[in-house]
């Protein structure tokens, strides 16, 4: 029986990424689990177990907070106020890209740090002759946000973007399920919770949660000054994290 590694993006109904250390028999190549945090939660140990020999949850939560759902409302305003929105019935061929644009832009906001901001952008100029203030001050973190949403555009559309972020909204593992903490405790697999200490997006509270929660879980801190977005950033540590734990239950 082989083993393989699952890893769940970040665009999941957790909102974080899920690892999955899986037992994978004859050594095929492992099959499409759809496992987010949510549904890995729902799974009753004798039926998980003998898939999932443990699991990796980074820099997300067991639900998602008023913080989180009042970020992604703001994003869905944004695309609202685009009055190419038309109250959802787009024209494809010219769809709300301004309001898109403005939703991620939004969305990079949360994903970083104050500090983090500060120490890539500053108060710098892309164009020191320009004006210092005012709707035209060429500030290199506007430069910055516009570029990004105007990028994202390529990847998604407008109608997807609102329907997932409302997806993501939903994802409560303890609904019609218990209290949280009991639903937590079904899961008996070792886990290794990973949360980014300067996280606004999903606060390290929140890994502390799941960690307490589950039987066989432990915490681990990625220290970066990124925020959310530590848990790209800052690969060493999670690697390390990863490799530490998965070769301590292999």
């Amino acid at each position: 029986m082989g083993q393989s590694r699952m890893m769940m993006g970040c665009n999941g109904g957790s909102g974080g990424t899920v690892m999955m250390n899986t037992n994978n028999r004859n050594d095929a190549p492992p099959p499409a689990v759809p496992y987010g945090l949510g549904e890995f939660t729902t799974r009753r140990n004798g039926r998980i177990e003998p898939f999932v020999r443990s699991a990796v949850p980074i820099a997300c939560g067991a639900r998602h907070t008023a913080w989180q759902i009042a970020i992604s409302e703001t994003q869905r305003q944004a695309v609202y106020a685009d009055p190419k929105w038309n109250n959802g019935r787009i024209d494809p061929q010219d769809p709300p890209h301004a309001g898109l644009s403005v939703a991620r832009q939004i969305g990079m906001v949360s994903y970083r740090t104050p500090l983090g901001y500060h120490q890539k952008f500053g108060r710098a100029l892309t164009d020191e002759s320009g004006p210092s203030y005012g709707s035209r001050a060429p500030w290199q973190v506007k430069s910055y946000l516009e570029y990004q949403g105007k990028k994202f555009l390529d990847r998604f559309d407008p109608v997807t973007y609102v329907k997932l972020t409302e997806q993501m909204d939903s994802h409560d593992v303890s609904r019609s399920r218990g209290t949280m903490e009991e639903v937590l405790s079904h899961v008996e697999i070792p886990v290794c919770v990973l949360g980014i200490d300067s996280d606004i997006l999903y606060p390290l509270r929140e890994q502390e949660e799941i960690a307490t929660w589950l039987p066989n879980g432990e915490l681990k801190i990625i220290h970066s000054d990124a925020g959310h977005d530590g848990f790209l950033l800052e690969q060493d540590q999670v690697a390390a994290h990863i490799k530490s734990f998965l070769y301590s239950h292999d």
